[in-house]
């Protein structure tokens, strides 16, 4: 999905009407599965054990800052990770578009055109490989070309093509699942009763319980330092406190993104959300200036998503690096590994 409004997770008359396509949504998708599990359809067994990090709605999940966390936390333990992505967004035309190495883990190896945004960003921020395709088992049959003994499906719980041995739902915000309906009456992708195939769920600090009963790690989106775009230097949060910031950005739930400015203590006096992924051509840099204009603000401030795709930018934009911080990192990591040695690895 290229956009998500936050009125998805309403109840509006407009999406009681699609009601009836949401339970077709939900039909084919359960068939599909059933086509898998029964072998009608044909999955790949990878050699290295696949630890899958997914969700069951659209979008804006703090999947790919988990996928991150997990790959340093393994490379810790002595792993050697490789995640894989479907590399959304990038070019299609790209002569290596079908499988590509985006990182060996020195950096991207690529521009974000060609490798998506969240691959690119997670080849910035890891020292793990990263590989992009479509077809999550050609991705993985590379990464184990190269030496990777374990696999990261980054945004996987829906993607059947390649096997897994350990699930991960990554859930965030106080309403998790909207009103409860499948696309495109709601935000979930299939059954709410699907995430009971999961191992664990790692959610948002502000996030209930899950209704499956799963064990349930709670994690908080961390903010490690505001670096301004195309420089060498930084603002500590004190300094930006100071200054009139305007915020933009390009996420399925630019709304989480405006909560956690205000618990780093950071108001901008406008705000701006563009679509999921957005690419951020003329128009949109153009709109960018108006915005930092009209508000009269000295910075305007995003995320490290958003800035992958603004490298030549001539604004004065702060980047907002996070990372996932888990409230028990040890815990979770020795749980998950305890259920990699139960299932034989």
């Amino acid at each position: 999905m290229r956009a998500l409004s936050q009125a998805l997770y309403g109840d509006s008359p407009a999406l009681r009407l699609m009601r009836p396509l949401g339970w077709l949504t939900m039909t084919i998708n359960s068939l599909r599965r059933q086509l898998y599990s029964q072998g009608l359809l044909s999955s790949h067994q990878a050699n290295a054990p696949v630890i899958s990090i997914g969700n069951i709605t659209v979008g804006g999940n703090r999947k790919t800052p988990l996928a991150a966390w997990l790959a340093e936390s393994l490379l810790a333990c002595g792993y050697h990770p490789a995640i894989l992505s479907r590399g959304y967004g990038r070019k299609k035309f790209h002569p290596l578009a079908q499988t590509l190495l985006v990182s060996s883990g020195q950096g991207p190896l690529h521009p974000p055109e060609e490798t998506g945004d969240e691959p690119y960003l997670l080849a910035n921020q890891t020292r793990a490989r990263v590989v992009t395709a479509s077809d999550r088992a050609r991705a993985a049959r590379l990464a184990e070309s190269l030496g990777s003994d374990l696999l990261i499906l980054d945004d996987g719980f829906q993607h059947l093509r390649l096997r897994r041995d350990l699930d991960i739902l990554a859930l965030s915000g106080e309403n998790p699942f909207g009103n409860g309906q499948v696309l495109p009456a709601g935000p979930l992708r299939e059954s709410l009763a699907t995430g009971a195939r999961a191992d664990l769920v790692v959610a948002s600090l502000d996030c209930p319980q899950n209704p499956w009963n799963l064990p349930q790690f709670a994690a908080r989106l961390r903010l490690d330092g505001l670096k301004a775009l195309g420089e060498i230097f930084s603002l500590t949060v004190p300094q930006a406190q100071q200054t009139r910031l305007a915020a933009f950005c390009g996420l399925a739930k630019p709304w989480e993104f405006q909560k956690s400015l205000r618990e780093w203590g950071l108001e901008p006096v406008v705000f701006r959300a563009f679509p999921d992924h957005a690419n951020y051509g003329p128009a949109e840099r153009e709109e960018l200036k108006k915005l930092l204009i009209c508000s009269r603000s000295q910075w305007l401030i995003t995320t490290s998503k958003d800035a992958v795709k603004l490298a030549a930018l001539r604004l004065p934009v702060l980047v907002a690096e996070t990372s996932l911080a888990p409230e028990e990192p040890e815990r979770l990591m020795s749980f998950i590994l305890s259920l990699l040695r139960a299932r034989g690895f």
